[in-house]
């Protein structure tokens, strides 16, 4: 075997192969291994970003179009520039020591920062994480509610809903998620080629988009929706600090959850909710939500250690 630690942009052979693993693997795992952000990060430059990529043997030989072949790549890894992080073996490869070898490497660069993520927590991740004296320090669950009759919205008074356009709304609603998500590790820190990024997506709709505005215009919260592959999810729902409690929250829930089951005709809808969020789990708990699948963040200090 034979580690290359990469920085931003995969070669085009290179980015596929990670694709045709994360697939693999999603096939026999019945998760996917690698999130939205690190499969956006394959293609392009994105700066900070760092590949941990494993080969069987040596790295491949030189195709005839000029890139270097990628056929007989078994593992990769993922580094943000925050110390975030993935990997994933092909399931062929594993219990050879190839997923240890990632996740050393990803800790050797990313050192105390690291936070890899382990997505529904198989029975090897605790295992390859001990090996490595690494702790779970956070909780991401994985819900998902089957098709059911739903409440209509009720909204506070003066606000009003409409879609997103894109272009338009753009800073606006990057504001309003940086202020919506002050304390999120990942949500809250957005750019706007974050957003571009996704609003780039085959999957993107407008209409699925949904803005809560005040009488002066001003965003007061949204529901992102997102349909791929026939898979419905709640893909973010924001409010404004100065709008918390009044329930635009579940309102916003409900517009969207009704959107996706009547408008798209969608029989089950998902959604990933932080485990320390007791009033989104109390709230996606009434709305019929249970858990389908928990993901962990393995961190290298204990979370019970003194900082």
């Amino acid at each position: 075997m034979t580690l290359e630690a990469v920085p931003s942009p995969l070669p085009t052979a290179t980015a596929a192969a990670v694709t045709e693993i994360a697939r693999l693997a999603a096939q026999s795992d019945g998760v996917n291994p690698l999130d939205e952000r690190t499969l956006l990060h394959l293609d392009g430059e994105h700066p900070g970003d760092l590949h941990v990529l494993a080969y069987d043997g040596e790295p491949g030989t030189i195709e005839p179009s000029g890139l270097q072949s990628a056929r007989n790549l078994i593992g990769y890894g993922a580094l943000s520039p925050d110390g975030s992080a993935e990997l994933v073996v092909t399931p062929s490869a594993r219990r050879q020591g190839t997923g240890t070898a990632v996740l050393r490497t990803l800790l050797d660069h990313a050192g105390p920062r690291l936070a890899v993520w382990a997505h529904g927590r198989l029975p090897g991740a605790d295992e390859l994480a001990a090996r490595l004296d690494l702790h779970i320090s956070r909780e991401l669950l994985f819900l998902r509610r089957p098709a059911a009759p739903l409440p209509t919205p009720t909204w506070p008074d003066g606000i009003a809903v409409r879609t997103f356009v894109p272009g338009q709304d753009d800073a606006a609603w990057l504001e309003l998620n940086r202020q919506a998500f002050a304390t999120h590790p990942e949500q809250g820190a957005w750019t706007q080629s974050d957003l571009t990024d996704r609003l780039n997506q085959p999957w993107f709709d407008p209409e699925g988009f949904f803005l809560a505005t005040t009488p002066t215009g001003a965003l007061a919260g949204f529901h992102w929706t997102k349909l791929e592959n026939n898979e419905a999810e709640v893909y973010v729902v924001g409010v404004s600090p100065t709008h918390q409690g009044t329930g635009l929250g579940k309102a916003l829930t409900l517009q969207g959850l009704n959107h996706l089951q009547t408008t798209k005709s969608q029989p089950q809808i998902t959604l990933y909710v932080d485990g320390t969020n007791t009033p989104a789990r109390r709230l996606y708990t009434s709305l019929g939500f249970t858990t389908a699948a928990q993901h962990v963040q393995y961190t290298p200090q204990s979370p019970n250690s003194a900082s």
